[in-house]
């Protein structure tokens, strides 16, 4: 083993006894945190400190400086008991595997790279650091990105040996390339998949589909391209969906209507074109839906069509995020259903006609973004009834008539933006009250209408 290894362990060992690092030494992002998780952490019964460096103690385990014998899992030297663990050589060599296939690349220094050296064929692979072990399996790998370090390199096929693997997570390794393999279909057992945050590329193996068990999955921040395969209708325990700030391309596939145990979809910052589908409609348990460009990156989603009424049946929704793509028509007035609704955005479209009066039902709204549209017709009365509404946005639309008086009734707003309009009469004077009150470009206000 390299010496610098050997500082590298020590040296966060020290780090962790004395808490200046702890978010190194412990759990990073959770799950919602989609790629947040460098730093390091792991499931219950699993070690990570010094898995910067290489294994600690008698070195007899190895075969080589760079490389790791699989033998070592059949003859007895990693998996001891071999006549009752017998299931685990299959794990074992997958993790050797994995070791011989990885680096560690520096993040904020510019040190060439080393070995990725957890203690994985140190003795027996009940002690290897990163892994849970359950029932004679490997259950369980936590790889994410580490405080000062990122794996490179690439996830090798004989990750389908680990037949038993509930959770995979690598988030953060931005280092680490090449395609999903496809023999990750062979892991029936897999419930949660974290590959955001790095570099995999290539396109989502049509594979996935075969995952039944799988809830979580986080395909973000990634160079992946290609279409969303139609088997992702197969995941029908789904709960969690993050593809976001990908290259993929091509429809939203009508499939995703099967998962209706799904929470959260966010496909946002894409390059998705086609309809929605009204098969979205079918996901009555979700709260979280984005579609959007919501950090304005060029040539993102090009979503097309009409907003579909069916969006109306997602009444758990919290999170509605349509905006900066290219929708037509009208805004549906179901939206108006959405009573558990907190944050509606569907600005920077083309969408047209009225603002729908039956908005004003949605009574848990916090944010409301209709602004950069080509909405016509009066300010509806009834916008004054989102008493918890703090920031309100219609501005760069064609809207007409006076403002309504139940405005004032917005008592929480503290960003109210009418600007760029054709409103007309008299401004009436609470409003004047709201912090950031913007009336600009609006030039029959004050005349009359």
């Amino acid at each position: 083993m390299h010496q610098r290894s050997r500082c590298l362990v020590g040296l966060l060992a020290m780090v962790c006894a004395v808490g200046v690092l702890a978010a190194g030494c412990g759990n990073g992002g959770s799950p919602e945190e989609d790629g947040s998780g460098a730093g390091g952490g792991g499931s219950a019964g699993t070690s990570i400190v010094g898995s910067g460096g290489g294994p600690v103690g008698d070195d007899s385990g190895w075969a080589g400086d760079d490389w790791l014998d699989p033998v070592g899992c059949s003859n007895g030297d990693f998996v001891k008991n071999l006549s009752s663990r017998g299931s685990l050589v299959g794990d074992c060599e997958a993790l050797v595997a994995f070791r011989n296939s990885l680096m560690w690349q520096h993040i904020i220094s510019d040190l060439p790279e080393f070995r990725f050296d957890p203690n994985w064929g140190d003795g027996d692979i009940s002690y290897w650091e990163r892994i849970e072990i359950q029932d004679g399996r490997v259950v369980s790998i936590d790889l994410r990105a580490h405080l000062t370090e990122s794996l490179s390199g690439q996830i090798p096929p004989e990750i389908g040996q680990l037949d038993a693997l509930r959770k995979l997570d690598m988030r953060g390794n931005w280092a680490i390339e090449g395609p999903i393999p496809p023999e990750i279909g062979d892991l029936q057992q897999l419930e949660e998949l974290w590959l955001g945050s790095t570099g995999i590329s290539g396109e989502i193996p049509p594979e996935i589909g075969n995952l039944a068990k799988l809830q979580f999955i986080s395909l973000s921040r990634t160079n992946l391209s290609g279409e969303i395969p139609a088997e992702i209708g197969n995941l029908t325990e789904l709960e969690k969906l993050y593809i976001y700030e990908t290259e993929i391309t091509g429809e939203i596939p009508p499939e995703i209507g099967n998962l209706t145990k799904l929470k959260t979809l966010l496909l946002e910052d894409n390059k998705l074109t086609g309809s929605i589908p009204p098969e979205i409609g079918n996901l009555t348990e979700l709260e979280f839906l984005g579609l959007a460009d919501i950090d304005n990156y060029t040539g993102d989603n090009q979503l097309t069509g009409p907003i579909p009424a069916e969006i109306g049946n997602l009444t758990k929704l919290k999170y509605l995020n349509l905006s900066d793509n290219q929708f037509t028509g009208t805004i549906p007035p179901s939206l108006g259903n959405l009573a558990n609704l907190e944050r509606l955005y569907v600005s920077g479209n083309e969408l047209s006609g009225d603002i729908p009066p039956e908005l004003g039902n949605l009574a848990n709204l916090q944010s409301l973004g209709l602004y950069d549209n080509r909405l016509t017709g009066a300010i509806p009365a009834e916008l004054g009834n989102l008493s918890k509404v703090t920031g309100f946005s219609l501005h760069g639309n064609q809207l007409t008539g006076p403002i309504p008086e139940e405005l004032t009734n917005l008592d929480m707003v503290i960003w109210l933006n009418l600007r760029d309009n054709d409103l007309c009469g008299d401004v009436p004077e609470e409003l004047y009250r709201v912090s950031d009150f913007f009336i600009q470009d609006n030039p029959r206000l004050g005349g009359p209408c």
